[in-house]
């Protein structure tokens, strides 16, 4: 692994001993995440002879440190991920995107004609997160608006006890606490972005497109995404076995290998495999 260091942002560059595609791909983490948690993921691409490059959005260890991270927005992140694929040279990979990712991913395939493809994992949807959530849930609709209200420019970062029935609810115990400290804070005001809404025309998004649901999914309800995949026109992955973190839980390699399988099947590709 190569970290890439872009003014304030990290950079991890995965690069497989044959390139076997014509196109890299760029992995964008969830709210609070990190490329830490993508590490499997990045392993397998390269392994299937992509380049593969995962960010860390600004104000997300390692990218430097932010002291107004409390206040950055979605068009913060996106301009982070349209320098990164400048700055590198790669406007023409495949996007894959976690939770928030997802959505910034969705933002960057509209803005970008040349990206390949988009893949979407467990992600947060254009139309708005508070109205999908159930209310039984220990991050509803009304508790996530009281937090994003608040506004007190603090960063947020999930509980312990929260991430253990959200976020980790499908990872086994013994692994839970390595898993835990490879997220952090996040913007308050990206919270509240994400949760009411952020514009995205699917129509000007031309290249192939999968969504991923999980049926253990508490933050990204299947139902959600079964949605996001027929506003967006895309094809559809739904799985039994996994919750919101597919790339970490048991059997992740399925997931990984599904994407890959897809991305054969969806991109034409014009030049020869390149060795190097």
């Amino acid at each position: 692994m190569q970290r890439i260091k872009i003014d304030n942002l990290a950079v991890d560059k995965y690069s497989p001993d044959i390139v076997k595609h014509s196109y890299p791909l760029l992995l964008i983490h969830g709210a609070g995440g990190t490329s830490g948690y993508l590490k499997n993921y990045l392993q397998f691409f390269s392994g299937e002879g992509w380049v593969s490059y995962a960010i860390n959005l600004r104000g997300h260890h390692p990218s430097d440190r932010e002291a107004a991270l409390a206040q950055m927005t979605i068009e913060d992140y996106l301009s982070d991920i349209e320098q990164v694929m400048q700055v590198l040279e790669i406007e023409n990979c495949a996007l894959i995107g976690h939770s928030m990712g997802g959505l910034l991913a969705q933002k960057t395939a509209m803005n970008f004609t040349s990206v390949k493809a988009l893949v979407t994992i467990a992600s947060a949807p254009p139309l708005g997160v508070t109205l999908e959530i159930k209310n039984d849930l220990p991050y509803s609709g009304t508790f996530m608006k009281s937090i994003w209200g608040l506004m007190n420019l603090k960063p947020v970062k999930m509980s312990h006890l929260m991430a253990e029935k959200t976020l980790l609810n499908n990872i086994d115990k013994t692994e839970k606490e390595e898993i835990f400290p490879m997220f952090v804070a996040e913007s308050l005001m990206v919270g509240y972005q994400v949760a009411q809404g952020v514009f995205v025309d699917p129509d000007k998004i031309k290249c192939p497109k999968l969504v991923i649901g999980c049926k253990l999914d508490v933050m990204a309800p299947e139902s959600m995404e079964q949605k996001l995949a027929g506003f967006l026109k895309a094809d559809y992955i739904s799985y039994e076995q996994f919750a919101h973190l597919p790339m970490l839980e048991k059997g992740w390699k399925q997931s990984a290998s599904d994407i890959s399988q897809w991305l054969k099947n969806s991109v034409h590709e014009e030049i020869p495999v390149q060795k190097g």
